[in-house]
Order: C-alpha cells, then sequence, then structure tokens
C-alpha cells in the first residue's frame, strides 16, 4: 500500500486497533519497561500507524517521537494519544530516508516490509537500542481441522509470517548483536460459520460440499455458528547498538 492508500485506511484501521482484544502492547511495553528505563528515555516509533504502541510508551513516561508516511495515520494516533492525556511529537515521513541517531530506542511493530538487510539502517537511527515487534503466527482452529479434512492449502497471513522474525533473527547473529528475544501467544474464541471457513481458503465451493463439512462438524447447515480458536503470536526482538 501506498501513502494514499495508508491514508484511506487510517480510520479503518484505528478502528481495528482500537477494538482489538489482544493486550500486546501492553504486555509488550510491560516488558521493555522491565529491561531499559523508559522514563528517562526518547523512542522514535517508526512506521507508528494509529499509536497503539505510543500510548502505553507514553504512558510509561518515554518521550515518543512517532513516524509514518501516512499523515492522516498520524492524525487517528495523536488523537489516540490525546483521548488518553497524553503527548508526542510526529514527523510524517518514510522512514528509510532519516538519519539518525533519532532517539535513545528505536520501535517498530508490524512492518513487514521491514527486511533484514535493512536492520543496519534502522539501528543507525537508534543511540542506544532497537526494538521489533513482528508477528509469528495467525492461525484458525477450524481453518486447520478444514485443512485435513479437504486437503487443502491454507492462504499465508502476510502480516504473521514466521520466516520474518528467523530472518531478522539470523541477520543479528550475522552481525555478533547481543539479542533479547521474548514471543507473546493470545488465543481467543470466536464465532464463525463452515460457510465464512471455507471461503477462507480463496477458491471456488460447492454448496453441496459445504453441506458436507456442516454434517462433519456437527452443525445444523454451513451458515450456523460455529466456534473456531484463533492463535496469535508475537516475537519482541531487541538488542543493544554497539557504543
Amino acid at each position: 500500500m501506498d501513502e494514499s492508500q495508508w491514508d484511506e485506511f487510517a480510520e479503518t484501521y484505528a478502528a481495528i486497533q482500537q477494538e482489538s482484544t489482544l493486550p500486546i502492547e501492553q504486555d509488550l511495553v510491560n516488558a521493555l519497561a522491565k529491561r531499559y528505563p523508559l522514563a528517562n528515555l526518547t523512542v522514535a516509533d517508526i512506521a507508528a500507524g494509529s499509536g497503539r504502541y505510543a500510548l502505553p510508551l507514553s504512558q510509561h513516561g518515554a518521550s515518543v517521537t512517532l513516524y509514518d508516511w501516512s499523515a492522516k495515520m498520524l492524525a487517528q494516533a495523536l488523537q489516540w494519544l490525546n483521548k488518553h492525556h497524553q503527548q508526542a511529537n510526529y514527523q510524517q515521513t518514510d522512514w528509510s530516508t532519516l538519519n539518525g541517531p533519532l532517539a535513545d530506542l528505536v520501535f517498530v511493530s508490524q512492518l513487514p516490509t521491514l527486511q533484514a538487510k535493512q536492520l543496519p539502517l534502522l539501528e543507525a537511527l537508534a543511540k542506544h537500542a532497537v526494538i521489533i515487534n513482528t508477528q509469528s503466527r495467525q492461525t484458525d482452529s477450524l481453518q486447520q481441522q478444514l485443512s485435513q479434512q479437504l486437503n487443502w492449502t491454507i492462504p499465508t497471513v502476510y502480516q504473521a509470517d514466521p520466516q520474518r522474525a528467523k530472518s531478522y533473527l539470523a541477520a543479528l547473529n550475522q552481525l555478533h548483536r547481543q539479542v533479547h528475544h521474548q514471543s507473546f501467544t493470545y488465543q481467543r474464541d470466536i464465532p464463525t460459520t463452515i460457510n465464512d471457513e471455507l471461503q477462507s481458503f480463496e477458491r471456488p465451493f460447492s454448496l453441496k460440499l459445504a453441506t458436507q463439512m456442516a454434517e462433519h462438524f456437527q452443525v445444523a447447515h454451513p451458515q450456523a455458528s460455529i466456534t473456531a480458536t484463533m492463535t496469535y503470536q508475537f516475537e519482541l526482538i531487541n538488542w543493544r547498538k554497539p557504543q
């Protein structure tokens, strides 16, 4: 997505983030507070989005500057912070064009376009340490069962690629960085239907097949409500910059 597309998506994205029941932002920042004296530090929140992580960072006393190439996304973030009586500086920009150091800590969350080869560039923006949060798992228990039953391949979830974290760790190992790595896993039961689950495979299917699967999973019909368990996993990767 380019800048204009993110601008168009900003309000919807912010609503999704704010309605999320996963406490990853609080858990992650609490973990960081045990490693870094946040109240005494400046933080550059790269690709800050709607401010989901900027809020708890600010609440822990960090001085946060938001960087994002979407003006409307930054507006959503500032509105979210103001609602919770927090403030932050901001700059509309493409992070890859910045020169550092920008802050004591550089923080990046859920930036799927960040490549392992860009980690030295990211590190150059930090005075002391770099923090990356990336999602490595998003699985649906019912979708997995349907996949086994039908021998269908589950489509890749773009933002939850397990290889991304592995590539970061491999690159940091080559750079001889001492990395602190912590995983956060959450599960949520959600209502769904056989029809919705079959649609998630992004391939055509017949009413007959949907009915057969409904019978297999002992629900009245393909549109009847059934519970699936979603599993989410995030990888917190951080390291101190060599001085």
